[in-house]
């Protein structure tokens, strides 16, 4: 990962949690930026009213996502390991970084205290029970709960306390899915497919007003 100077971050201005708490009165959309034109796609995407973007790692493509809008928060998917990785992230346009839960509790609380010196929202990055355990225990306000199906991902959101933010990442899910996630949840990230959709108007319309 390219080195970051210190000097050159500029804190987050755009709060991500904000838009994700919805108390699970609403379906957060985080549209995944993915291709060869993601400013162009940010741009169509905020016009739709998505709540927020995400993109998989720290990079070119995110900044100009991040950059053609200037009210859409972005989150960055990929699990920040250390410091350099949140530089990078905030670099890049992040306003939101997923830490793994299941890294000692010192080093994810370390990671997360970096994380919001720069404004960012640290969400704890959760694959299974013992990461949930783990980040509840970390006191993380907002979680992301990622499984390769929703059925699974569905066990894990009615295990989380009430109070805590929960943003979805099912892989490869439809549009189907992600209706089912409204009420269980408070966000989900929305793969390519599902937002290059004729359709995905109507969703936003639907679960995330």
């Amino acid at each position: 990962m390219q080195d970051v100077e210190v000097g050159t971050i500029v804190p987050s201005t755009r709060d991500l949690l904000q838009v994700v708490g919805t108390r699970r009165r609403s379906l957060a959309l985080v549209a995944l930026l993915a291709g060869d034109r993601p400013a162009e796609e940010a741009a169509r995407l905020a016009e739709l009213n998505v709540s927020a973007f995400a993109g998989a790692e720290p990079g070119p493509a995110m900044e100009l996502a991040a950059r053609a809008t200037k009210t859409v928060p972005t989150l960055c998917l990929g699990p920040a390991a250390d410091r350099d990785h949140l530089l990078a992230a905030r670099k890049a346009g992040a306003d939101g970084v997923c830490v793994d839960a299941s890294m000692p509790l010192d080093a994810w609380d370390r990671l997360a205290k970096t994380a919001r010196t720069m404004r960012m929202l640290p969400l704890a990055l959760v694959t299974d029970e013992a990461g949930l355990d783990a980040a509840v225990k970390a006191g993380a306000r907002a979680i992301l709960l990622r499984a390769a199906a929703l059925e699974p991902l569905l066990a894990l959101a009615a295990r989380a306390p009430r109070g805590v933010t929960l943003v979805a990442h099912v892989e490869g899910a439809d549009a189907a899915a992600l209706r089912a996630l409204a009420g269980r949840v408070d966000a989900a990230v929305v793969p390519p497919a599902v937002h290059a959709a004729p359709s995905f108007a109507e969703l936003v319309a639907e679960v995330d007003p």
